[in-house]
C-alpha cells in the first residue's frame, strides 16, 4: 500500500507527459479557463468545456493502453501545441489517425 501511494505521487509529478502505459494528464482546469476567458470569463464556457473534456478522458482512458505508441506520442504531441493540453483535442486526433491507419492510401503510376 504504500508503495502504491509513492508510486500514485510519482506519476502525479509527471503531469503533462505521456506515460507509457497511461493516458496523459493535462491540466483541464487550466485549458478550459483559457477557452472561457476568449468568451469574457464566461463561466458556462467553462463549464461546457470541463464536460467535454470529462467525456472525451472517460472516452479515451480504457481504450489508451492498445493504442500504439506512434500514435499515443503524435497525439499528445498535437493536442498539447500551445497550451495545457485538451482530451478533446486528443480523442479527435486518435480517431482520425486510427482511421487513416486502418485505410492507407497507395499510389498508382497507371
Amino acid at each position: 500500500m504504500k508503495y502504491q501511494l509513492i508510486l500514485a505521487v510519482g506519476l502525479s509529478a509527471l503531469s503533462g507527459m505521456a506515460l507509457a502505459s497511461g493516458i496523459p494528464r493535462f491540466d483541464v482546469e487550466g485549458h478550459c479557463e483559457q477557452v472561457a476567458s476568449v468568451g469574457g470569463s464566461s463561466n458556462m464556457l467553462y463549464n461546457s468545456c470541463i464536460d467535454m473534456e470529462q467525456q472525451a478522458y472517460d472516452n479515451l482512458k480504457p481504450a489508451w493502453s492498445n493504442l500504439p505508441g506512434n500514435i499515443q506520442s503524435h497525439c499528445t504531441d498535437v493536442s498539447s501545441v500551445g497550451g495545457p493540453g485538451s482530451y478533446s483535442l486528443l480523442e479527435s486526433c486518435v480517431q482520425m489517425e486510427t482511421e487513416a491507419a486502418n485505410n492507407r492510401e497507395s499510389f498508382s503510376f497507371d
